[in-house]
């Protein structure tokens, strides 16, 4: 079932994943909002940085929609990262801000239409 509508998942995933290039020009606006932290210097490269990969990873995704080749390992590469996330969240502290667990949340879920995606493919 998931492979017949992968196509609007990766647009709709992609293009959420990829908002978070306001990270790039935004950094200590956006971690205030997030965790109510005002970030140093070292902490913005940082965010500056995140936020530039993970607008990549958004619009592998977002390609992979149109292009049937390269799914598999936008796919694979995508849920890499965002189970990544949601280990470094849930396995620390940061579990505790709620926002940043929606997040993480969020990661987990579509890692999970990702892997229906790839069993069925």
């Amino acid at each position: 079932m998931i492979t017949s509508h992968i196509d609007a998942v990766l647009i709709v995933t992609g293009v959420f994943t990829a908002s978070v290039l306001v990270l790039f020009f935004l950094p200590s606006r956006v971690l205030r909002q997030i965790i109510g932290d005002d970030p140093g210097a070292v902490s913005i490269g940082l965010l500056r940085h995140w936020g530039l990969l993970l607008f990549c990873v958004g619009a592998l995704l977002v390609y992979a929609a149109f292009h049937p080749a390269v799914r598999a390992p936008a796919v694979v590469l995508a849920s890499v990262e965002k189970l990544g996330f949601a280990v470094c969240v849930f396995g620390t502290m940061l579990r505790q801000r709620p926002i940043v667990s929606l997040m993480a949340a969020a990661d987990l879920a579509m890692v999970l239409l990702y892997a229906l995606y790839l069993v069925g493919a």
